[in-house]
């Protein structure tokens, strides 16, 4: 099993992605890991139920029911850059940056190569929808910021992750305890620049209801103390990211995305329902993997605008 699960390491390595693979067995650990934010008061029941809600985060920790067979969690992790999209208003183009992991077509990508891996073997593989930072951060794949966000060597935290079960026994692998990267001990830069003081000293899970990226993704109108100056991304934010000295090789790792025309933008900006939207200007929005974002493009577009004068 080792030398398959190694020639399935290099095939997506080949493709820029770095993996991992750890036993089911862990399931519950991921699962008790959460339960003990909560019980704790780390993370305080009212903020934890609005997050899951708020995402739909219905965790699985066990595999699926037709798939009894599972053995193993494979966690890959991809590159992505921040993209660009542009705006035309009045004669002015505005760019509009979207966060890398907002993309989903590495997803089908990582599934297609692990499926074919597998198969060719007569194993299987099914998704896995599980808390893939802590499962990356427990197998050694990622590490944690002060930011809470996850940084991979060599990626920064440019990447997006994304797990599945597979029948392949794993053997031997790593399950280490929740820690953050060394190099943040004696650095402060993200907390000092984040504008919504999310990020405390002496605290190792942020406040995730104060996070921009959080505020930006609600539906709700934004809370009176946001300054409009703050808005820096279509959706999320990259305020922590940009400043961390581990993200120096990536924070410039962006490519242009779709460009919205004069007619297109006023449509988003008057809040026009995507049923009525053009078809062209659906298959942009599909292409940057904003469709299910759409409650939210008007209010965070106008105030993208706004803070771009």
């Amino acid at each position: 099993m080792g030398e398959l699960l190694e020639e399935l390491r290099e095939d997506l390595a080949s493709s820029g992605f770095r993996s991992s693979v750890v036993s089911v067995q862990h399931l519950p650990d991921l699962k008790n890991d959460l339960g003990r934010l909560v019980e704790q008061g780390i993370w305080d029941r009212g903020s934890y139920n609005q997050l899951v809600s708020h995402y739909g985060l219905d965790f699985r920790f066990e595999p699926p029911g037709d798939f009894p067979a599972a053995q193993s969690i494979i966690l890959t992790a991809a590159p992505q850059p921040k993209v660009r999209a542009r705006f035309k208003l009045r004669d002015t183009t505005y760019p509009a940056v979207i966060p890398p992991t907002y993309a989903h077509d590495t997803d089908e990508t990582a599934s297609s190569i692990i499926s074919e891996h597998l198969a060719r073997k007569g194993y299987r593989m099914s998704d896995a929808i599980l808390p893939v930072k802590l499962l990356a951060v427990h197998c050694g794949l990622a590490a944690y910021g002060k930011n809470n966000i996850t940084y991979v060597d060599g990626l920064g935290s440019f990447f997006r992750l994304r797990a599945f079960f597979s029948d392949v026994a794993c053997g031997s692998h790593i399950w280490q305890e929740l820690k953050m990267m060394d190099t943040c001990r004696d650095c402060a830069a993200c907390s000092r620049a984040c504008p919504t003081n999310a990020i405390s000293e002496g605290r190792f899970l942020i406040y995730v209801t104060r996070c921009l990226t959080y505020l930006n993704e609600r539906e709700d109108e934004f809370p009176e103390w946001i300054d409009p100056g703050w808005h820096n991304c279509l959706v999320g934010c990259m305020v922590c990211q940009d400043v961390c000295p581990v993200n120096k090789d990536h924070r410039d790792w962006i490519v242009d995305g779709e460009e919205f025309s004069e007619e297109e933008t006023a449509m988003v900006l008057e809040g026009v329902s995507g049923r009525e939207l053009p078809r062209e200007t659906i298959d942009k929005l599909r292409k940057l993997d904003l469709l299910g974002y759409r409650s939210v493009l008007q209010r965070n577009l106008s105030a993208l605008t706004r803070s771009s004068g």
